[in-house]
């Protein structure tokens, strides 16, 4: 591929759950020359004309990771090889000093949270952009409560769930991520002050516009943070995952109390066999996925409360994660300026920009 054929973007991990889905929607693009990079090149990105994909092979735990990233010559680079849990930012250093823009799918907590501390003075000595979590945590998630806090006169409390089809696809990156966390203890802004949750533990019951109810359970993510520090005067925030099958959720929360209590369960051992006795139970749910974000606060001097609903059919409800990052690498291809420095992606992609994805999937979004 010759730098003629337009800007070019290496995708790392372009062979995995999210990745792939990046160089299929990539490769679809005008303008755009993908590289689907990772350990494995000679695995094909399923439903991707690989007469417009070239595939390389990129370790980034290769010493030479760093000589064989600059002969790619991109312009961007999107990391999808999760999880980002205990990651540090040595690929994101790599590709600024290259002189290629950086996004990364990114939910691990610290890496979002620290990532503009760590990384902007390089970024701004070479002139590039670094982005950090532009995934459905904080993108689309704080695209939505930017959307809709005009509603209110004080925004009080964000509630947001994310529920996933059974019969959704697993990378193993994510179900590791999953499991990182489960019985672990970690920080929440709850009534105005810093509380303590369990992740996965005590599932509650929760509702949604278009899909059966389920149970909820705490998982410590960026929006802990990003979106109290977005927010100012909001005293609640809130991120709780819902599976499908009230049997899963209660094996999750039956593991997290093992853990809490103190029993050494090797929980990076135990995804693979997660991942696969999940697959058990498919026949028994759907393809529906959702996510639910709940604010409340005050207008006109009452009580106000309003819902954002999306429900996904088809199991398209891994797209969502992944919109984000084709945007945003779809607008460096147009000639539109990326932000100098390193963000955590808060306030960099609208609602309406992610809704016109949705229609690409049929994946329904409404208010109430």
């Amino acid at each position: 591929m010759s730098r003629q054929e337009g800007c070019r973007i290496v995708v790392l991990g372009g062979y995995g759950h999210f990745g792939a889905r990046i160089v299929r929607a990539l490769a679809a693009t005008p303008g755009i020359a993908v590289i689907a990079a990772g350990r494995h090149p000679q695995r094909a990105a399923p439903g991707v004309d690989m007469a417009r994909v070239q595939c390389r092979r990129l370790d980034v735990d290769d010493p030479d990771f760093a000589r064989d990233l600059r002969e790619t010559q991109a312009d961007l680079v999107i990391h999808a090889a999760g999880p980002f849990q205990g990651q540090g930012y040595e690929v994101a250093h790599a590709c600024l000093q290259a002189g290629m823009h950086y996004i990364d799918l990114a939910d691990g907590r610290d890496f979002v949270r620290d990532f503009p501390a760590r990384l902007d003075a390089v970024a701004r000595r070479y002139g590039r952009s670094a982005i950090s979590g532009a995934s459905t945590l904080p993108a689309l998630s704080s695209a939505v409560v930017d959307a809709l806090r005009g509603r209110f006169d004080l925004l009080q409390s964000i509630d947001i769930v994310i529920a996933p089809a059974q019969a959704t696809p697993l990378g193993m990156a994510t179900v590791r991520a999953v499991l990182s966390y489960c019985g672990q203890p970690f920080e929440c802004w709850i009534d105005g002050r810093w509380q303590r949750a369990i992740g996965w533990a005590d599932p509650q019951p929760v509702t949604f516009a278009r899909i059966a109810p389920r149970l909820a359970s705490p998982c410590d993510v960026p929006d802990h943070d990003l979106l109290v520090q977005r927010y100012p005067g909001v005293s609640t925030v809130r991120f709780r995952a819902a599976l499908e099958l009230p049997l899963l959720s209660r094996c999750l929360a039956g593991m997290a109390w093992l853990r809490r209590h103190g029993l050494p369960l090797p929980m990076a051992k135990l995804a693979g066999a997660f991942a696969h006795a999940g697959r058990w139970f498919d026949r028994f749910g759907t393809d529906l996925g959702g996510m639910r974000v709940t604010l409340r606060g005050q207008r006109g001097g009452v009580a106000h409360r309003v819902y954002w609903d999306l429900t996904a059919p088809m199991l398209h409800g891994p797209e969502i994660p992944t919109f984000a990052a084709v945007l945003l690498a779809r607008r460096l291809a147009r000639g539109e300026p990326l932000p100098v420095g390193a963000h955590a992606c808060l306030g960099l992609l609208d609602l309406a920009a992610f809704e016109d994805e949705f229609a690409r999937w049929r994946i329904d979004s409404q208010v109430s």
